[in-house]
C-alpha cells in the first residue's frame, strides 16, 4: 500500500469508520457496534466497512471487522496526512486575488 494512492477520502463514512477502527486496532467489532460508535446509520456503516474490506484496509473474521495490529502500522500516518491536507486547504484564502494578472505588482517585495 505504501506507493499506492490512498483509497479513502476525508469527510466520508469510510474515513470515519477507518479512523475508528485504526484507533482500536486489533479489536473486533460487529457492524452494529461500528455504526453505534461512529454515529453513522447502520446501512451507511455497512457499506463503508464493505468497501474498506474489499480495499484490503479492514479484515473480516466471521461477523466481526477490525484493522490488524501489524498490517495497520502505516494507517495512522496516512490518516494524519489526510487530516493535514484538509487543514491546509481550509486555511487557504478563498479569494483568487493572487492569481489575477498583475498580482505581482501588488507585492512590494517583488518590485
Amino acid at each position: 500500500m505504501s506507493g499506492d494512492a490512498f483509497p479513502v477520502k476525508p469527510e466520508t463514512d469510510e474515513y470515519t469508520v477507518l479512523s475508528f477502527l485504526v484507533a482500536h486496532r486489533g479489536t473486533e467489532f460487529t457492524l452494529d457496534e461500528i455504526a453505534d460508535h461512529t454515529n453513522i446509520r447502520e446501512s451507511s456503516a455497512t457499506e463503508a466497512v464493505m468497501q474498506l474490506r474489499d480495499g484490503g484496509l479492514v479484515t473480516q473474521s466471521e461477523d466481526h471487522y477490525y484493522v490488524n495490529q501489524e498490517e495497520g502500522q502505516e494507517l495512522p500516518q496516512r490518516l494524519e496526512s489526510l487530516d493535514a491536507v484538509v487543514r491546509l486547504f481550509e486555511a487557504t484564502p478563498a479569494d483568487d486575488g493572487y492569481a489575477e494578472q498583475g498580482w505581482e505588482d501588488e507585492v512590494p517585495s517583488l518590485k
